[in-house]
């Protein structure tokens, strides 16, 4: 098929657009040192889905965070606790590419707050941004579920910090106390993502994932420079409990809704995109 000049041009500028949304994405794994600050205020999957409602509706970040600080959609009587709110808020969803990870998220919101889209895109999103639970899911969790052991508590979690304080000195000084309180945040915040349940026993078990989720990951695993059989084999999938013949399977779904090219023969692993996302074209 020939494409006429107009259609060369508007092919080239998607091509262009998808470039500098890669190199955006590319940037949302935190790299920061590791802290307690992003997790301490937990899930906040009822604020964030009040947030992003809004957004569906017409609402500007700008006029989200004001409405935010002036308790006009978060309810909550301290200036401070929706500050601190909102300060999360922003660092997961809001701080790089908003465009891309907002819009998905208010696009995702229309399917309700325990929607596998909204749930698992926000929990994805959750862990990418904060250093200390990526390794808590991908080191601990996964090696539990790889060992068939489901229950998890607060002393493995500060058994694992206790270990990452060797090459993480900020750790070392945190107080048990310190330690103790976040581990509790962090499995309660787990457990309202879905990739945990149960109220005082906690119970590791695999989170509902939407394909518009891993089609995310995916983004940001390419945007980082991966291809290939290097995209089956990132420990990014951990965080959905996966092996690689899981992300095969995922991967495949994707390709019969036309999203991507994918072709595996034994260690050959063919992968393209083939769609350009709404929410960066």
């Amino acid at each position: 098929m020939v494409l006429s000049v107009k259609e060369k041009v508007r092919e080239e500028v998607k091509v262009l657009l998808l470039e500098r949304a890669l190199e955006l994405l590319g940037q949302i794994r935190d790299t920061s040192p590791i802290s307690s600050r992003n997790t301490s205020k937990g899930a906040l999957v009822k604020e964030t889905y009040i947030l992003f409602r809004a957004v569906d509706a017409g609402l500007s970040v700008s006029a989200v965070r004001q409405s935010i600080l002036e308790t006009g959609i978060i309810q909550k009587t301290s200036y401070e606790t929706r500050r601190r709110i909102w300060d999360a808020i922003k660092h997961r969803y809001l701080s790089v590419h908003p465009e891309w990870v907002a819009q998905s998220l208010a696009d995702a919101s229309r399917l309700g707050a325990e929607s596998s889209e909204y749930l698992s895109l926000a929990y994805l999103y959750f862990v990418l941004r904060d250093r200390l639970v990526f390794s808590i899911v991908t080191e601990l969790i996964w090696g539990k579920w790889r060992q068939q052991t489901t229950t998890i508590s607060r002393g493995d979690i500060v058994q694992l910090l206790e270990k990452m304080a060797e090459d993480h000195p900020q750790i070392k000084q945190w107080r048990e106390s310190t330690r103790l309180r976040l581990a509790s945040s962090i499995l309660a915040a787990l457990r309202d993502f879905g990739l945990l349940r149960g109220i005082q026993k906690k119970h590791i078990q695999r989170p509902l994932v939407a394909s518009t989720t891993v089609l995310h990951l995916l983004y940001i695993l390419l945007s980082e420079g991966l291809e290939g059989r290097k995209i089956l084999e990132a420990p990014d999938w951990r965080l959905f409990l996966w092996t690689e013949v899981d992300v095969a399977r995922a991967l495949g779904e994707l390709a019969q809704q036309q999203w991507i090219r994918f072709e595996k023969s034994g260690s050959i692993v063919i992968l393209e995109l083939k769609r350009l996302p709404e929410a960066i074209a």
